[in-house]
């Protein structure tokens, strides 16, 4: 009977369980806190980033996006009234996913869905993220933020583009996107 219910994907009774062997292993918040910390720090230091030098990118940025003629009329559209109350959340944003700050808690997925955003966006995004990093930031900054936009166009664009489009799309060469800023 124990060889049908292991087959059947069932636990024996005198092993145990995952959990157990999970919580034997858990770290704990402090040590957990210090360990987010430590990382926080190096990636500081070997970035060069900080607050100041997110707040820089993120107005360079949206300067550059607000009046591309590609990604300037879906800003318009926003009808942000706001907008050094919007670029404070985007550095929040770039500050959580850059340097772990965890400040930003809004689900930016969500905030993007009703913009009806296509293939191309995403591209365009990229080519003038990466014209605003390369004009005064750090190899070592332009390549961590580089590799999370990447990341995150791709996991955006995947989301929300490929819903209505007949297969996935990947973002495979940020240098040639990049060539069009």
């Amino acid at each position: 009977m124990r060889d049908a219910n292991a087959m059947r994907g069932h636990v024996p009774v005198d092993r145990p369980s995952p959990r157990h062997e999970i919580h034997e292993t858990a770290v704990s918040v402090p040590e957990l806190n210090d360990r987010r910390t430590a990382l926080a720090r190096e990636l500081r230091q070997r970035t060069g980033l900080d607050e100041a030098v997110l707040e820089r990118l993120v107005r360079g940025f949206y300067a550059r996006a607000r009046v591309d003629p590609e990604l300037g009329p879906i800003f318009a559209a926003q009808h942000i009234a706001d907008w050094p109350a919007h670029e404070a959340r985007l550095v929040d944003f770039w500050a959580s996913v850059a340097l772990m700050a965890g400040r930003y808690h809004r689900n930016a997925l969500s905030a993007h869905r009703p913009l009806a955003l296509r293939d191309e966006h995403f591209e365009r995004w990229l080519a003038l993220f990466d014209a605003t990093l390369r004009e005064e930031f750090s190899a070592s900054a332009r390549d961590h933020l580089l590799t999370i936009a990447t990341r995150i166009a791709a996991t955006m664009r995947t989301r929300l583009c490929d819903a209505r489009s007949d297969g996935l799309h990947p973002i495979t060469d940020v240098t040639n996107a990049v060539g069009r800023a």
